[in-house]
């Protein structure tokens, strides 16, 4: 290959040896001239091919130098929030979280000031100087107020300057809440964009939104999308980096249920993976939520295209080794938020595999009823949890998982999905996981569990018992920093 950077030589003969040539051929005469061009016209020619080129550049000492780990840092959203009751009704917590967070030598704080009376972010902090890298940590809260019921949980957050909520909804008898808490130093310039059911939302305050440092702010969804059934909101901060995540909670009539805590879709893409979307007594959810038409009671996927053109996608649902799946397509238009649901399915665990012919966001919506009838508080629990995909945990490297605490009765559950199969190390026990399969196994809750795989695995957690349904994800560890190439100044 021709290095384009190399010197070209295109050097021609000096004037000394010109006038040389010119003292030869008149001291020999006219008969000798030609011969003794000839002769001359050789010896320049030998002469510039013997002239040495120019060597190359000489080597410039360099050194591969590792930078020093940063501080790791993860964001937990906090309790469950309602609207204080008054002539002024305000974002409240109504429930507190209770957190696991797992690594050698983390450090705990808070986000003091919040939007929210009583509320404020946990901030878990791994210091650089801490003897390992490994950091992980979820919270849980369960809420049983006349307006807020449900359990909710969520994998704790790395401060992001991007993420996408798909989520929620802002119609009647349904709050969502935007949460955008900001960990750094510095003050975050957030802009949202807004997508629904027919397009592109338009929306008044969206945008310059200030989250200062050190702070929360609880935005309601229904100021800027009103009455809008299926919403997808853009979050991009300037500045500051902020942990973003939904919160939704439904009545229907009289009867609270459904808390969920929505965490954000990195970005589009035309591959996801949900490794946990379980369908529990789908006949017990439709008649407990009848009430206003079981609407957003049906297991379904919540699904935009953001770009311009329209996008093929095949949904594949992956169910238990030897169960039936499913395998459904649809077209996206572009910038309409799509609410797929699925009508006929048997109870069971499954997995969701979405591929699209452009970049998409997409997350799940599942609901469960208890076995007891009646209104209030005093009814069995019913609730509604939003699942969002996974990035892959790698293979041969080992991720620490934290499953919240748990109380009452609850169950943890991890459910494992990878695409082309593998053997997953939990815990130095080894699961088997088939191709097109998903597996759940019992785990122990308040408790961090590592995680080694032999291929590509996608990892969840799930949290249930009677009526009660929620979901935290399994996050890959921060990319370690690789090796700089230093050229001297």
């Amino acid at each position: 290959m021709t290095d384009e950077n190399a010197p070209t030589d295109l050097r021609r003969p000096s004037d000394e040896t010109s006038g040389r040539g010119r003292r030869a051929l008149i001291a020999s005469g006219r008969v000798a001239a030609a011969l003794v061009a000839a002769v001359a016209a050789s010896a320049l020619a030998v002469g510039v091919l013997l002239v040495p080129s120019p060597s190359a550049a000489p080597a410039v000492p360099s050194q591969l130098v590792t930078p020093e780990r940063a501080d790791q840092t993860l964001v937990c959203a906090g309790g469950a929030i309602g609207l204080a009751r008054g002539d002024d009704p305000a974002p409240t917590v109504v429930a507190d979280p209770v957190r696991a967070a797992f690594g050698p030598g983390l450090v705990e704080g808070t986000l003091g000031a919040s939007d929210a009376a009583g509320g404020g972010a946990a901030v878990i902090t791994l210091p650089r100087e801490a003897p390992g890298d490994a950091l992980a940590a979820a919270e849980r809260v369960r809420a049983s107020t006349p307006d807020v019921s449900g359990l909710a949980a969520s994998e704790c957050l790395t401060p992001a300057r991007s993420a996408w909520l798909v989520g929620g909804s802002t119609t009647v008898g349904r709050t969502t809440w935007i949460v955008l808490s900001n960990a750094d130093v510095v003050d975050a310039v957030v802009d949202l964009r807004l997508w629904g059911e027919n397009g592109p939302i338009e929306a008044v305050g969206a945008t310059g939104i200030i989250v200062a440092a050190g702070s929360q702010r609880v935005l309601p969804l229904a100021g800027l999308a009103v009455d809008e059934p299926s919403p997808v909101v853009q979050v991009t901060s300037s500045g500051g980096s902020v942990a973003a995540t939904l919160q939704t909670s439904i009545v229907r009539g009289l009867d609270p249920d459904g808390l969920s805590v929505i965490t954000p879709v990195l970005a589009p893409d035309v591959r996801h993976v949900i490794p946990a979307l379980p369908v529990i007594g789908l006949d017990a959810v439709l008649a407990r939520f009848s009430t206003d038409g079981a609407a957003d009671a049906l297991t379904a996927l919540r699904m935009l295209a953001p770009g311009d053109e329209p996008v093929e996608v095949t949904v594949t649902l992956v169910a238990e080794s030897g169960a039936l799946g499913l395998t459904t397509q649809t077209t996206l238009d572009p910038g309409v938020v799509l609410d797929l649901p699925f009508t006929k399915l048997a109870d069971g665990e499954y997995g969701v595999v979405v591929e699209a012919s452009a970049p998409i966001v997409v997350a799940g919506r599942t609901s469960v009823a208890g076995a007891g009838t009646g209104s209030g508080t005093a009814a069995s629990s019913a609730d509604v949890e939003w699942f969002t995909p996974t990035t892959a945990l790698q293979p041969g490297q080992e991720t620490l998982a934290a499953v919240a605490p748990l109380s009452g009765g609850q169950l943890a559950a991890l459910h494992l999905l990878a695409p082309g199969g593998a053997e997953v190390e939990v815990d130095g026990v080894v699961i088997a996981v088939p191709p097109g399969a998903v597996v759940s196994v019992a785990v122990a809750n308040d408790a961090g569990l590592r995680i080694r795989s032999t291929a590509l695995v996608h990892a969840s957690l799930t949290y249930r018992s009677d009526g009660l349904l929620a979901g935290s994800r399994v996050a890959p560890p921060p990319a370690a920093a690789g090796a700089v190439t230093v050229l001297p100044g």
